[in-house]
């Protein structure tokens, strides 16, 4: 039996797969299981070294969306061939940060269902096109760890106690069984802040920027779609150089008497890859009999089932239909009670169903189930923000930042809380970087909506700080970029200012939007009287007055 294999499911990455293969061969895994998604040459072919050694085990798997339904196969026939099973993707690089060994820092994890790794966002290294080195040696400026797509989590677990995947990033354990991350704290979910002190992982999310426009043209893939603004965020935030994942083969190339000399500073040459490739040539996997998996895939009516009804839940609320929604989760509940996910997401339902007294109810029972556990305190946070209790919605905020400090989630309620009791000296402080970061983003974080940067940017505005004000609605304006009410309050803000050129500019994005809104048109009639006296500095802007 195996101690820790990898599963992938990929389409034409054929040029990537030896660096990722030779990369974590080095690092301990003993398999690797990869489903071949229609690749335009097959994976059979390119990897046929890699296979004829015993390494590799290629599944041809057909069809749009097959992520899911690739892990659930691999999960139950190949999950008994080995103690750990870990899902990443090619761009995505396991690094191990007080050991050369996965095997060794899973040894202290064997007592839980699942080991979840925190993400690390890299950036493109400011290259054109795709470069020769590879993706360690190419790209090694990240973001910071409290990125909010850091948050995402890839995981490990041990298939004897894993029921079926929920998602790329997270699995359904059985009964008693659970994931963690490096801290053993529990993590349901595909998020969780980043905690990255012992492992992490290097997503190589940009590549260059000829494979972003190649992977926007296509669409992704499945039903994910990523948008290029995020690419942009992503490049933006990229600032911090991260030579773990080049620290650690220095010292496995210095123990297999390999010149490291001149990798860090050096690292784009050619030379790392073929160094990687020498090392991961001289080591072979242990013999492992197994049955070949037939060609026509079987998919397991649980797994599709499970499916269906989460796509039937998700219909249902998109429809606003919350007795089906309701009745959907109690049905899934049946069959996965020890789902925590679903409890916080039925507690919601029932708020928006107004029966706060049952949604309570539904956190408690999660509670008792799994106490101070980071999803059930965000979903209490948020059930106290709904009734309106925000003195208990700040001490389960001030809970939350125990465990993560750092959250946009819990920050973003934290400052809904303190402007709930009227304390916006307090909230400012909180929710002004969160909503700058997040207008950098183009998105604000869950359950922090643009009422509460109205909140903030209007009592600045009562207190004459303009500017302050305009620096809020900028980051509401980025964040929605096709609110004709937010362009609206930020070219005030900025007409106060004094910043006129910049008021023009949004009220002139506002008319593209909205042609015939009342509003704009009377503001914009009125800075053309303001532009005509303005040779007379003594005559003041007519908008002014309207303040």
């Amino acid at each position: 039996m195996d101690y820790l294999s990898l599963c992938l499911i990929c389409k034409d990455e054929n040029d990537y797969l030896p660096e990722w293969l030779d990369y974590h061969i080095l690092m301990g895994v003993d398999r690797f299981y990869i489903y071949d998604n229609e690749s335009q040459i097959s994976l059979r072919e390119s990897l046929k070294e890699y296979i004829e050694r015993g390494w590799v085990v290629v599944v041809d798997i057909h069809g749009k969306g097959m992520q899911l339904y690739s892990y659930d196969h691999c999960l139950q026939t190949f999950g008994a061939n080995t103690f750990w099973l870990g899902f990443i993707d090619t761009d995505e690089f396991l690094v191990p940060k007080t050991t050369l060994d996965l095997k060794e820092l899973l040894k202290d994890y064997e007592s839980y269902g699942g080991l979840a790794i925190s993400t690390f966002f890299f950036g493109s290294n400011s290259h054109k096109t795709r470069p020769e080195v590879g993706q360690i040696a190419a790209y090694t400026r990240r973001t910071h760890k409290t990125f909010k797509e850091n948050e995402w989590v890839k995981s490990i677990i041990q298939p004897k106690l894993v029921m079926m995947p929920n998602s790329p990033h997270d699995f359904i354990y059985k009964e008693n069984a659970w994931c963690v991350n490096e801290s053993f704290l529990r993590v349901d979910g595909q998020r969780f802040p980043n905690c990255t002190e012992l492992i992490q992982l290097n997503h190589y999310f940009c590549r260059s920027e000829q494979e972003i426009d190649q992977k926007l043209s296509r669409g992704n893939s499945g039903s994910v779609i990523w948008p290029r603004r995020l690419f942009n965020a992503v490049n933006f935030m990229a600032t911090y150089q991260d030579t773990d994942i080049i620290n650690n083969l220095g010292n496995l190339f210095q123990r297999a008497h390999i010149d490291s000399h001149g990798l860090l500073t050096a690292s784009e040459a050619p030379g790392l890859l073929n160094k990687i490739a020498t090392v991961a040539s001289v080591r072979y996997p242990a013999l492992l009999e197994m049955i070949p998996p037939p060609r026509a895939l079987i998919f397991r009516t649980e797994f599709s089932n499970s499916e269906a009804l989460r796509a039937q839940t998700q219909a249902a609320l998109d429809r606003k239909e919350f007795e089906e929604v309701k009745r959907l989760i109690l049905i899934r509940l049946q069959m996965m009670p020890q789902n925590i996910i679903l409890y916080v997401d039925l507690s919601v339902n029932l708020l928006d169903m107004n029966d706060p007294v049952a949604a309570w109810q539904v956190l408690t029972q999660a509670w008792q189930l799994s106490p101070n556990n980071y999803i059930v305190l965000s979903g209490m946070a948020f059930y106290f923000l709904r009734v309106k209790n925000f003195c208990m919605a700040e001490k389960t905020c001030r809970l939350l930042f125990e465990l993560a400090p750092h959250d946009m989630v819990a920050l973003g309620m934290m400052t809904h809380s303190l402007i709930g009791q009227g304390r916006y000296e307090e909230a400012l402080k909180v929710g002004v970087p969160v909503v700058e970061l997040a207008g950098q983003l183009g998105e604000l974080p869950e359950r922090m909506g643009v009422f509460l940067v109205k909140k903030m940017a209007d009592y600045l505005f009562e207190k004459k700080d303009y500017t302050g004000a305009a620096r809020l609605w900028q980051a509401g304006v980025q964040c929605q970029p096709g609110d004709v009410n937010n362009l609206l309050e930020l070219a005030r803000c900025l007409l106060l200012a004094g910043d006129i050129t910049g008021m023009r500019r949004y009220l002139t994005q506002a008319q593209s939007l909205a042609p015939k809104n009342e509003e704009v048109l009377a503001l914009l009639r009125m800075d053309a009287l303001a532009q005509r006296s303005e040779q007379d500095s003594a005559v003041p802007h007519p908008l002014k007055r309207i303040h």
